[in-house]
C-alpha cells in the first residue's frame, strides 16, 4: 500500500492531513509501519535465536539437504559467517516450497520467511511528495 493511500485509509488522520502536518503524519505511520520483505542475512544462530522453532528448522533443513541440492548450499550458507538470504525472492520461492513438499510446517516457513520481515520508515519529505503535487496542491 502507497504512504497516500495508507494517510487516506486511516480516518484518525483526517486533522493532521487538513493540517498539511507532514511530520505529524510521518510519525502516525512510524508509530505503526508496513513490514517488507526486504535482505537480511542470517546464520544458524540467528534462525536458533529469532524462531521458536529454530532447531527443528534447522534438523529439518539438514535432513533434507541430502536430497536436495538447493537445500544442501543454503544450509552451506547458513552455516557460514556472511549467512543466507532469507529476504531473497528465490530463498522465500524455495522456503514455500519445503513447507509445500512437507520438508517445513506451515508454521516453521512463516518463521523463517518473518525474519525478513522489516519495517518501512517514512519521512516527511515521502509524506509531502505521496501527498501533494509540486504546485503544493493535493494529489
Amino acid at each position: 500500500m502507497s504512504i497516500r493511500d495508507r494517510i487516506l485509509a486511516r480516518r484518525d488522520l483526517d486533522e493532521l492531513r487538513a493540517e498539511r502536518n507532514l511530520t505529524g503524519l510521518a510519525d502516525a505511520l512510524n508509530a505503526d509501519p508496513e513490514m517488507k520483505v526486504q535482505q537480511r542475512f542470517v546464520t544458524e544462530r540467528g534462525v536458533m535465536s529469532c524462531c521458536p522453532d529454530g532447531n527443528a528448522i534447522l534438523d529439518a533443513l539438514d535432513a533434507a539437504a541430502p536430497q536436495n541440492s538447493a537445500v544442501r548450499r543454503a544450509v552451506g550458507f547458513l552455516r557460514q559467517e556472511a549467512g543466507l538470504d532469507v529476504g531473497d525472492p528465490y530463498t522465500q520461492r524455495m522456503i514455500d516450497e519445503l513447507s509445500r513438499l512437507g520438508v517445513l510446517s506451515a508454521d516453521q516457513a512463516a518463521q523463517l520467511k518473518a525474519l525478513a520481515l522489516k519495517p518501512v520508515y517514512v519521512d516527511r519529505l515521502e509524506v509531502e511528495a505521496a501527498l501533494y503535487n509540486r504546485d503544493t496542491t493535493e494529489k
